[in-house]
């Protein structure tokens, strides 16, 4: 963004079974746009209210533009990682996410995620609280609350750039690893000096099990198999959930 450029006002809101607490905060908030996070943006009518139509377009009658964003707002990663990658796509412009439109699982996904991208998070508390699948559960929209938030840093690029590959290609031995890192670039083997080492080879092994391979296996991400004299790196399901909530990193 160039310094003539002003930040957007830019509001991230799942899509859920609601109506006043979706459109009342983008539209007094005088949002630029409106990002709204449904299970399939292709297909609009699976598991989308009538109702939605009206929030559509109450919206883009005061002039706010929309986006509709793929994500399931029922499952915690992918919420997750679609709320942090828009955010992070975004983060030149002011962010606001909506933690009260979509699912309780959304709400948890997208306070993590604006604590890992400095994104803004509010709740929007309703004036009464009924209704189903056929009409909002709630209706009226108090004014929003900004909620506080604790930073949390991102995982480091090169470990989720290492789950991703494993993942495409596991089993890996760690001499694999090492090729992959050196083929990309990746800081545990660009930022090694082998200036003076004796055995620079057993240099990178360490290096890859200090930088890469124990932090993720401590987390429960990797596990180590052994076959003959080679270990082999695998993906747990907690490495291919991580990766799916951080893979927007390898956009970057």
């Amino acid at each position: 963004m160039s310094s003539m450029d002003v930040p957007r006002r830019v509001h991230i809101v799942p899509l859920g079974y609601e109506k006043d607490r979706i459109v009342q905060p983008v539209i007094d908030a005088d949002a630029d746009e409106a990002l709204f996070l449904h299970p399939d943006p292709d297909a609009p009518e699976i598991d989308q209210p009538a109702y939605h139509d009206d929030v559509r377009d109450r919206i883009r009658e005061a002039g706010i533009r929309t986006e509709t964003i793929e994500c399931d707002i029922f499952n915690l990663y992918s919420s997750l990682g679609t709320i942090a990658e828009v955010s992070n796509r975004f983060r030149e412009h002011n962010v606001y996410v909506n933690l009260a439109s979509g699912s309780k699982v959304t709400a948890i996904g997208g306070m993590i995620a604006c604590m890992v991208t400095g994104a803004v998070p509010y709740y929007v508390r309703a004036e009464t609280y009924a209704g189903g699948e056929e009409r909002p559960v709630a209706s009226g929209a108090k004014p929003p609350e900004t909620l506080p938030k604790y930073h949390i840093e991102e995982p480091e690029r090169e470990h989720i750039a290492v789950l991703d590959h494993v993942k495409a290609n596991q089993p890996v031995t760690k001499r694999e690893l090492i090729e992959y890192g050196r083929r990309e670039g990746l800081p545990f083997v660009a930022r090694y000096d082998t200036e003076g080492v004796q055995n620079p080879e057993r240099g990178y092994y360490r290096r890859l099990n200090t930088r890469i391979v124990e932090p993720l296996r401590s987390r429960g991400f990797v596990e180590i198999e052994k076959h003959s004299k080679y270990q082999y790196v695998a993906v747990t399901e907690s490495g291919e959930n991580h990766l799916e909530a951080f893979r927007y990193l390898l956009q970057e």
